[in-house]
């Protein structure tokens, strides 16, 4: 080891890799004075592969087992991650079960993760004149004149030089290059229809006698051109949707009108950093409940960390919060709001930047470089108030004040594949904590756990039951599937009183909401002479039909197939649809209600650039009279015209053999509920149900959660679920059914030994096979008053690492889920 004599000092490091050890590297002399923690160093790992790796921790013991690699340069001329934000990658990877290289890969934005097979592209935008560049950079842009792209790989062959991340950076600085998107990109820049005045018309000039004399014939053509003139006074730059909010007009009087040449329409994108000021109309007084709720909780926060808010449907909790968000300003503080699905929640990131001026919004769909933008702003104290997903737990924060965790019982904050299987919401309190942060966790209906820890006086508890300024409270009411069956008083899923009052409602010029939790046209085919149901080749489940693509697709794995016309097992062709989904009642509608207008939301419509905007938009525009989707209707929207909402089939809700399965029903429930009548009117929920005998049913209509949960805490009690204990699951995965039992049945033995009482399986779980994988499941029940969790969790480490001396369990895969629920 006598080489290693010369370095001074080596760093642990972490890659984007999932390894269980931090790698050691020396520091060559040269570099020494570069090296700081929190950056990133250019690393070979491997026999040829280039990472960016993270500097994790600096000391002057080099490793025994082998002989460690120099690092071939820094990357960043300052930290990009905080101490902070490693202690939190740690807590995550020990509480999670992980690799800190799997933190690594859900925290940093693509373009801080490069590696060998990492492509550039050329920004065909670019302003800059390569001949006035460095030498190595020039060479880079000049090459990427005559190829499409270049990976590292080739960078390195045409520099002739190892290290060549420095060149990288500044092209990719000073936007020469970017980053290439390997995947499809999932989330689009912020796109806002704007109106503008034909040019051959003008306000300033008084050159509008001609416009006038076009819509001349048409009052209501003439209210948006008078509407347009008015706005104008306000703000030069006029969009699509307020300009009809304000003339009350139909989309199709302005489409006529772009037809006479007065309009034009363009689509703009809208920073997502909005330097938006304070919007005078959107200044509110709180209402004395309000009020009330606000100085309880900083009465609280005196003494407890986390507040839950248990404020109803309507009731106001984001004024709440927004007056809390204010006095963080005040102070010079950062806010994190976090919200369950950030691409559902465009109308509340408006009324946001309409109340608090310039917020940023971030989630891990964003592409990178508006990803690196909104990291950078939050690293340099630069924004206030970040508005984002669970990613958003990741980033930077330097003066972190409070955390708001709307939804807090929103299951889409439990993060599924890949690992970190991370629960943003508990995340987000441990964040708080180590920036001596508060936390306020918002809900009309508090997770089982969130209400326990309130009743235990670990988190503080405010409640906020009555609703804000006029809002009445709807009316609920069931429908029997059955005894309408039975009269034969229901056409394609849809009984004859939830008809008449979808009638009703279009008639008094209202909108209605149609939530169905199955997409597609018919959830499977079957024979109806032997019954034979197409399966997915690569999964345990039966295949979707979609009529708008005419072909049978596997909703766990994406696979598709032609659609079968005859039984492949007899021959038949009497093949019938079973089954309704979003899409079959969509065109069901249409026949039964021929003149009224119909959306759909659902995966399907919304995974299109933009998709889930539009239809919002249009919704709210009333260009829709009805909406009809799945799970995504239900979540952060807020439509002043809707009147009825319709729930087809309450009972899919609790099939699921679940412990959470009713708690989850009366979540979804009751928030579709607050959906119908928020502001002006009394509103209706009609819930079709076969079962109205359920339990469930009374605690919807009595809205009585204190109720429901001393319920649910008593059966939770008795059969030892959370909060009663804690939940790990075990997932072994393989492509051989044999192997994968096998393995199971050994790493249960293992644990059955350790722990008697605790471990349920293994089972074969509802699904069994998914991508050509068997599955099996193992349940882990810890009792909440054991204190030695971390000897538990080791205990598992090594019952799986066990498994992988074996040569015949080499391939097998263990997925690791700690609080899977």
């Amino acid at each position: 080891m006598e080489i290693l004599k010369k370095y001074n000092a080596f760093v642990e490091v972490v890659l984007p890799l999932s390894l269980p050890k931090l790698y050691t590297y020396a520091i060559p002399e040269v570099l020494e004075n570069e090296i700081q923690i929190g950056k990133r160093v250019e690393v070979q790992f491997g026999k040829q592969k280039l990472y960016a790796a993270l500097v994790y921790a600096i000391h002057q013991q080099p490793p025994t087992e082998y002989i460690p690699k120099e690092i071939l340069n820094v990357i960043d001329e300052l930290p990009i991650v905080t101490p902070t934000q490693l202690k939190l990658w740690n807590w995550i990877a020990n509480y999670y079960i992980c690799t800190l290289g799997d933190v690594m890969q859900a925290a940093l934005p693509a373009y801080f993760k490069l590696d060998s097979e990492t492509f550039f592209v050329k920004n065909p935008n670019t302003e800059i004149d390569i001949l006035q560049l460095p030498d190595d950079e020039y060479l880079i842009a000049e090459a990427l004149n005559h190829q499409e792209e270049l990976s590292l790989k080739d960078i390195i062959s045409i520099l002739q030089k190892k290290s060549i991340s420095k060149s990288i950076r500044n092209l990719l600085s000073n936007k020469v290059i970017y980053v290439k998107e390997t995947l499809q990109e999932k989330y689009t820049p912020k796109f806002e229809t704007f109106v503008e005045l034909h040019p051959q018309f003008s306000i300033e000039k008084n050159q509008l006698k001609q416009a006038f004399e076009l819509v001349s014939n048409s009052l209501k053509q003439e209210a948006i051109l008078l509407a347009f003139i008015d706005l104008y006074q306000q703000n030069k730059t006029i969009t699509r949707k307020d300009l009809l909010k304000k003339s009350n007009a139909a989309s199709r009087v302005l489409n006529a009108m772009l037809k006479k040449d007065i309009f034009l329409l363009e689509d703009k994108i809208v920073n997502r950093i909005s330097d938006a000021e304070i919007d005078s109309i959107s200044q509110y007084n709180l209402s004395s409940n309000q009020s009330k709720a606000k100085e309880e909780i900083r009465k609280y926060f005196s003494e407890k960390e986390v507040v839950l808010l248990h404020g109803i449907t309507s009731s106001g909790k984001t004024l709440v919060y927004i007056d809390l968000i204010k006095e963080q300003i005040a102070q010079g503080k950062q806010v994190l709001f976090l919200l369950p699905e950030i691409s559902l929640t465009v109308q509340l990131v408006q009324r946001l930047e309409k109340m608090l001026g310039k917020i940023a919004v971030y989630h891990s769909k964003f592409n990178n470089a508006e990803r690196i933008e909104i990291w950078n702003d939050v690293l340099q104290n630069k924004v206030q108030v970040i508005v984002g997903a669970r990613s958003s737990v990741f980033l930077p924060f330097q003066n972190l004040g409070l955390v708001v965790v709307d939804e807090e019982h929103d299951s889409s904050y439990k993060q599924q594949e890949p690992a970190p299987r991370y629960h943003a919401r508990d995340t987000a309190i441990y964040l708080a904590l180590q920036h001596q942060a508060k936390v306020v966790l918002g809900s009309a209906t508090p997770s089982i756990e969130s209400y326990a820890n309130a009743q235990i006086n670990k988190y503080g508890l405010v409640k906020l039951m009555s609703r804000f300024g006029d809002v009445h409270p709807p009316e609920i009411q069931f429908i029997s599937l059955s005894e309408a069956n039975k009269k034969k008083e229901i056409v394609t899923g849809i009984s004859f009183l939830l008809r008449d009052e979808i009638q009703h409602t279009l008639q008094a010029k209202k909108q209605v909401i149609l939530f169905q939790n199955r997409r597609g046209y018919a959830p499977y085919i079957a024979c109806s002479d032997c019954n034979w149901i197409p399966q997915c080749k690569n999964c345990d489940v039966s295949l979707t039909y979609h009529k708008y693509t005419n072909d049978l697709r596997c909703h766990y794995c994406g696979s598709t197939q032609t659609l079968v016309t005859t039984c492949v097992a007899c021959g038949s062709h009497h093949l019938q649809q079973k089954g309704i989904g979003t899409e079959r009642i969509e065109e069901d509608l249409k026949i039964i209600f021929p003149t009224a207008r119909i959306g759909r939301m659902d995966y399907d419509t919304v995974k299109t650039k933009h998709g889930h905007h539009k239809i919002i938009e249009a919704f709210e525009a009333g260009e829709y009279d009805i909406l009809v989707g799945t799970q995504m209707v239900t979540k952060g929207l807020d439509f002043s015209n809707v009147s009825l909402v319709g729930v087809l089939n309450a009972d899919a809700l609790l099939a699921y053999p679940d412990f959470r399965a009713i708690e989850r029903a009366y979540q979804l429930l009751m928030q579709v509920s607050g959906r119908a009548g928020r502001r002006d009117t009394r509103g209706k929920v009609l819930i079709q149900m076969g079962n109205v005998q359920h339990p469930l049913v009374d605690f919807v209509l009595n809205e009585n959660y204190d109720e429901f949960f001393k319920v649910q805490w008593n059966e939770r009690k008795q059969f030892h679920y959370p909060p009663f204990s804690r939940l790990i699951r075990l997932t072994v995965k393989h492509k051989e059914i044999k192997t994968c039992i096998e393995a199971a049945t050994k790493v249960g033995d293992y644990l059955h030994t350790k722990y008697v009482g605790w471990i349920v399986g293994p089972n074969v779980p509802i699904i069994q096979k998914i991508n050509n994988y068997y599955l099996r499941d193992l349940l882990i029940k810890i009792p909440r008053n054991f204190t030695e969790l971390n000897k538990v969790k080791g205990e598992i480490q090594q019952a799986v690492n066990g498994l992988y001396q074996f040569q015949s369990f080499k391939q097998v895969r263990v997925i690791i889920d700690v609080d899977c629920y």
